[in-house]
């Protein structure tokens, strides 16, 4: 299933971020057998972190969200939200190989159900993603003004 949404801020696109969050919680089961997978893909300043900004702002996260360019991956325990007991971010913009994220444990950490993993850049290793995951694409359409299309994993549907 894919839904568009159209964002005319980044105040707007950390709402719709916030809802996407708490509708996820909502629907999650609990005998998932791995992590959930957010790709979010689209140009620089699409609009990705501020995406993730409005899910740590949901999540309660007391750290400051940026992109991780220079760590690749940044987790974040999270206190009250279960099913899931970390945020993972990834930033893959600077990824060369795959064998990259692979060498820094990425694939294990796909493994534990209790993780939530947003990747910015996801279509860059979209070969070691689930294909269970949700993948949200981000278009600029004017200065402020982005168009997010959500693509829903069946078994959301």
């Amino acid at each position: 299933m894919k839904i568009k949404v159209i964002s005319e801020s980044p105040e707007e696109t950390q709402k719709i971020a916030s809802f996407f969050t708490e509708s996820v919680l909502r629907q999650r089961n609990f005998k998932e057998q791995e992590a959930l997978i957010v790709s979010l893909e689209g140009s620089l300043g699409s609009g990705k972190t501020e995406f993730l900004k409005g899910v740590a702002k949901f999540l309660q996260l007391k750290e400051r969200i940026f992109s991780p360019t220079f760590l690749i991956m940044k987790s974040f325990p999270l206190i009250r939200k279960k099913p899931f007991k970390t945020l993972w971010h990834l930033d893959c913009y600077r990824l060369k190989k795959i064998k990259d994220i692979k060498e820094l444990g990425f694939l294990e950490v796909t493994e534990d159900p209790e993780n939530l993993i947003f990747v910015e850049w996801g279509d860059r290793i979209k070969e070691v993603l689930s294909k269970h995951r949700f993948t949200i694409k981000f278009k600029v359409v004017g200065n402020k003004e982005r168009i997010l299309e959500f693509n829903i994993p069946e078994k959301f549907d």
